[in-house]
């Protein structure tokens, strides 16, 4: 999926006096996974031959995430809402190709074929600085548009947790509105949503039902409901 995706490519052994980082990874899968879907971590916390690990030499960067008290205060205040998630948002920004040779792996497609050499092109979750690149994209593509896109701009700065995004309005045309110019924002910066879900029907009219959250009913706002 990541090199036919093209957030990895293949590379040479590194020689002597190349400076490269491996990094570890195994496979998850979930319960609730598909049976052929698999998640790769990686392990940017392994130390290297030096001593020091690839995250011991990261600049973390500061906090950017938001309060999620914060966020859920917000989203209830509209009485029509929707949510949805950033699909595969550490992997849609690339790294400049310089610092790629720190995140190389090996890997061979079969157990009769050979090891290769791989780096990945993207920014990797769980390396230290992953939260902060990301989180910067989403505030640098807001500033960037806000005059275009004034409320989705808004959104990406108070109503999203890492790659979890809300909105609404009091009107359904309101919050239809709003959808789309966030739709709009995010496609300026590659960027797609998915897990959609809203406690409006009408809201989710036009997305692909491949799209929506799998278990997705409807939002209830009720204060008694667990939903």
């Amino acid at each position: 999926d990541y090199l036919e995706s093209g957030h990895m490519e293949p590379v040479p052994p590194p020689m002597s006096s190349q400076i490269t980082y491996y990094l570890p990874h195994h496979s998850v899968h979930r319960a609730d996974d598909p049976p052929n879907k698999i998640r790769v971590v990686f392990n940017a916390s392994q130390l290297s031959p030096s001593g020091l690990s690839l995250n011991d030499i990261l600049l973390p960067g500061p906090r950017l995430q938001l309060d999620i008290g914060d966020v859920v205060t917000r989203f209830r205040q509209d009485r029509f809402v929707f949510m949805a998630d950033i699909r595969q948002m550490f992997r849609q920004i690339e790294h400049p190709v310089e610092d790629r040779d720190l995140l190389r792996i090996v890997w061979r497609f079969d157990p009769d074929s050979p090891v290769q050499d791989f780096r990945l092109k993207t920014v990797t979750y769980g390396t230290a600085s992953a939260p902060f690149l990301a989180g910067r994209v989403l505030k640098e593509l807001a500033i960037e548009h806000q005059n275009s896109h004034p409320s989705a701009s808004l959104i990406l700065q108070h109503r999203t947790y890492v790659d979890d995004i809300n909105g609404g309005g009091d009107t359904i045309e309101a919050a239809l509105s709003i959808r789309q110019e966030l739709q709009s924002l995010l496609a300026l910066g590659q960027l797609e949503l998915r897990k959609w879900a809203s406690n409006e029907p009408k809201l989710l009219e036009n997305i692909p039902k491949d799209h929506l959250l799998p278990s997705y009913s409807s939002i209830s706002m009720d204060n008694d409901s667990d939903s």
